[in-house]
């Protein structure tokens, strides 16, 4: 290979499913890429117990090492069994006070854990944290991904994030590159880029104002990776998508914001891009715009040959190419990769992780409408109407923990294919002292909404009308978008708990009934 070849495979970064490393024929596949020369991987599912020592195998293949990432916004454990799964971005900075030492603290361990969990795990860089601010309630894909809806509060954990994930060792090195996203800003448009390219509208001050103001601190506060989203922004660029655009990568954020780390492209095969062009046009128009590495495309050879050829071709020059490399190496020596790696023997401490992990969650519960007056709960008898918005049996634990503390409960689950008849309704409301309306809704790509189904939506309303009639007390949580509740205002409280992890659950139960079981 030449030297041009092994330069463009540095750029290159598909994907690598930990669980599937166990299989012979898959290794082999991985292996062979590793031999060719690519630069890293983007990794996705796995273990602690078994990833890492796989990830060791194939860096003593690599001829440069490997640089390995993964999307842990919410920690090690939203990839890998066995690591800790944390609160999402907006239940943090609903749990965390600015202007408390002690809550400072707490977020600090937070990230403390996270990064001695990722790099135990044999990742380098982490895709955290967002830094997007959701100015629309509509949003299908960040929403409580974000820290916030104001500039002010995403900066100011923004900041936290990257200086915590990549705090410096005493030789200087570094564990962890963290990376701001999703450049120029997602927050402000009710599409999903994984379904399709949405068009961010807003003037040139408004971004200025609003959407920019995070990157900029970001870089600031020397941020590793910039991520770049798939969108369309008439006021950067009329004409090209964020990702294929040289006036927003190079001239806005390379040259306008001086930044020096790695630009990195979201995920080369999402809809917003592969819907309308060829892989080899994508990987070829995202390295004209500035682009370092590109990441996870459907075919790593193709995506590597087809940047190779425009350099044949005179679309790209081997100089540019070379700006990449060096950007590259430079973050795998500030990370440490050249130098002999440790066993792995050394292991993280998950149980106190998960004792903080914990904290946070119950600190994240919020009472946005309703007295908080009307809690604990005193009742003999509830009725619980759990909206399951994705069909996934998710609120189990919610509904364990109020039925261990309620002598006399019934639980009903609606999922978009129930149907709940008033005769059901009315029987089951009847004997209850409360009706609780717990709401699970998870932000997924290309779902294509953050609210819940219309069906279910009406039935929710359906359960709080029916209560209101029987002269119940009612109660409606949400365990994702907080936005959902505004549609239940007429309920007697409305407690936002910002994601549906295990501990947000058993907190809400507690705050609702009391921590004792009878």
């Amino acid at each position: 290979m030449t030297g041009l070849g092994k330069n463009v495979w540095q750029l290159v970064m598909p994907r690598i499913d930990g669980e599937f490393l166990e299989d012979p024929s898959y290794r082999r596949e991985i292996e062979d890429l590793v031999r060719e020369g690519i630069g890293g991987f983007i990794l996705f599912r796995g273990s602690v117990e078994k990833t890492p020592a796989r990830l060791r195998d194939l860096q003593k293949l690599a001829e440069i090492p490997l640089l390995i990432t993964s999307d842990v916004e919410r920690g090690l454990g939203q990839q890998l069994t066995g690591g800790t799964r944390f609160p999402s971005q907006r239940a943090v900075a609903s749990a965390i006070s600015r202007h408390s030492k002690q809550d400072v603290a707490l977020l600090d361990s937070m990230l403390d854990a996270v990064r001695s969990e990722t790099r135990a795990a044999g990742i380098h860089g982490v895709f955290s944290p967002v830094v997007d601010v959701n100015s629309n309630p509509a949003n299908p894909i960040i929403c409580t991904r974000a820290f916030g809806s104001e500039p002010e509060i995403v900066e100011w954990f923004g900041r936290r994030y990257i200086t915590q994930l990549q705090k410096p060792r005493a030789n200087g090195w570094i564990d962890l590159l963290a990376c701001a996203k999703h450049f120029p800003g997602h927050g402000d448009t009710d599409q999903d880029s994984h379904s399709t390219l949405p068009v961010i509208s807003a003037d040139r001050p408004r971004l200025n104002s609003m959407d920019l103001p995070p990157f900029r601190e970001a870089v600031k506060d020397g941020v590793g990776m910039v991520m770049v989203a798939h969108l369309l922004v008439p006021a950067l660029d009329p004409g090209k998508p964020t990702t294929f655009s040289k006036k927003t990568v190079t001239a806005l954020l390379r040259e306008g914001m001086a930044f020096d780390g790695l630009i990195v492209s979201d995920a080369l095969d999402m809809l917003a891009l592969a819907a309308d062009y060829s892989q080899e046009e994508i990987a070829v128009r995202a390295v004209e715009a500035g682009m370092d590495i590109l990441l996870h495309p459907k075919d790593a050879r193709l995506t590597a040959g087809a940047v190779t050829a425009a350099v044949g071709q005179g679309r790209l020059t081997s100089k540019r190419i070379e700006e990449s490399v060096e950007r590259i190496l430079d973050a795998k020596k500030r990370l440490g990769l050249f130098e002999p790696a440790g066993d792995g023997k050394v292991l993280p401490d998950y149980e106190l992780h998960r004792s903080i992990a914990r904290e946070i969650g119950r600190k994240a519960l919020r009472i946005v409408s309703g007295s908080k007056s009307l809690l604990p709960l005193s009742p003999k008898t509830a009725a619980c109407f759990l909206i399951d918005d994705d069909g996934a049996g998710r609120g189990g634990t919610f509904i364990s923990a109020l039925h261990a503390r309620i002598s006399d409960f019934g639980a009903t689950v609606l999922t978009p294919d129930s149907r709940l008849s008033p005769e059901q309704l009315q029987e089951s409301i009847a004997r209850a002292g409360w009706v609780v309306l717990p709401i699970v809704s998870k932000i997924a790509a290309s779902k294509g909404r953050c609210g819940i189904a219309p069906g279910l939506e009406e039935m929710g309303h359906a359960v709080i009308r029916a209560a209101k009639e029987a002269g119940k007390r009612t109660v409606v949580i949400s365990f994702d978008s907080p936005y959902l509740l505004d549609g239940f205002r007429d309920a007697d409280l409305c407690i936002a708990g910002y994601d549906w992890m295990d501990e947000i659950q058993q907190a809400a139960a507690e705050m609702l009934v009391g921590k004792r079981e009878p």
